[in-house]
């Protein structure tokens, strides 16, 4: 039963505080995608104090919530989108846009060069020219290298938990699967960085001590501890209780990355939900969702569907 949720793309219409959005920090919660998690460490105390314990029902939890992460859901297994397929082609919208300005540049700089030696019979003087082109060409390729991140890569990289063999499969960003244990998972709030982060939820694979860090992987919503309370509930009581229908009944929309790429009306959509949050700037966010659902957009098609 339940073989896969059905889809609702309409956007939907949510209640936040001004604090929720302040507190959206865009770069950090791409960890692991963009810079490696800390590994080969202990755990830190803090960690330890804000564990989510499995086997442990929450009773304060008002709302559990899937946060639209569900890709398909039956009696077997769950499968989520990963953290980053929330903000998919953002981060590389901005670095395609410092490539083509950067291109600009030269292009603009070459056309001067040319003109004054054509035209001007002026010889070219390489000690100015050179140091521009090596910072120019510096720039290129950590911009190509970002942008590359998100485009030609993977449309997301699923999170399958199954509820059977109490097992957790997650695809990772370098093609790898990395299948866990449901209980030996140290599953804890993770703060992000900055002056302003989000949080998540993370999980570290420990070694035999219980305390050094091996390996983490992070589930696949990020934002309020209060909204990562409930998130957590709904993977818990999926993974061990006896509600899936009940939980299913929770859900509103799933991604349709399952089996084929997400087309643009549906990314569009996606990113609206953010923009349809805050009606008194929709105007003002409205240009920046466009930009960006053009970026999801090229993301999504230029990449692959995990296999």
């Amino acid at each position: 039963m339940f073989d896969q949720c059905s889809v609702n793309i309409y956007p939907i219409i949510y209640k936040i505080n001004i604090n929720e959005l302040i507190s959206k920090n865009r770069m950090s919660h791409l960890t692991g995608l963009y810079t490696p998690y800390s590994v080969n460490r202990p755990l830190t105390q803090q960690e330890k104090v804000d564990q989510l314990h499995q086997g442990q029902q929450n009773c304060e939890i008002q709302r559990i919530r899937d946060k639209d992460t569900v890709i398909k859901m039956n009696s077997t297994y769950l499968e989520t989108v990963d953290r980053y397929y929330v903000d998919k082609g953002n981060a590389s919208l901005l670095t395609f846009t410092m490539f083509s300005i950067i291109i600009g540049f030269i292009i603009y700089g070459t056309i001067i060069v040319l003109e004054r030696y054509f035209y001007w019979d002026t010889e070219p003087d390489v000690s100015k020219i050179m140091p521009p082109v090596i910072m120019f060409a510096a720039m290129i390729f950590f911009c190509v290298k970002w942008t590359l991140k998100e485009w030609f890569r993977k449309t997301h990289y699923p999170i399958r938990f199954n509820r059977n063999n109490k097992m957790i499969y997650v695809y990772q960003v370098n093609g790898q699967i990395l299948s866990i244990p449901w209980n030996e998972v140290f599953f804890t709030y993770a703060k992000g960085k900055g002056a302003f982060p989000e949080w998540g939820i993370d999980g570290h694979i420990l070694a035999d001590d219980k305390e050094t860090v091996l390996q983490t992987f992070s589930l696949g919503f990020y934002g309020s501890k209060y909204e990562l309370s409930g998130y957590w509930e709904f993977i818990r009581c999926y993974m061990e209780e006896d509600v899936v229908k009940e939980l299913a009944e929770t859900i509103v929309m799933c991604p349709p990355v399952a089996d084929w790429k997400e087309g643009y009306k549906f990314g569009l959509q996606y990113s609206f939900r953010l923009c349809s949050r805050f009606d008194r700037v929709r105007f003002i966010v409205l240009p920046i969702i466009l930009l960006e659902s053009i970026s999801r957009y090229i993301a999504m098609k230029t990449s692959k569907i995990p296999q």
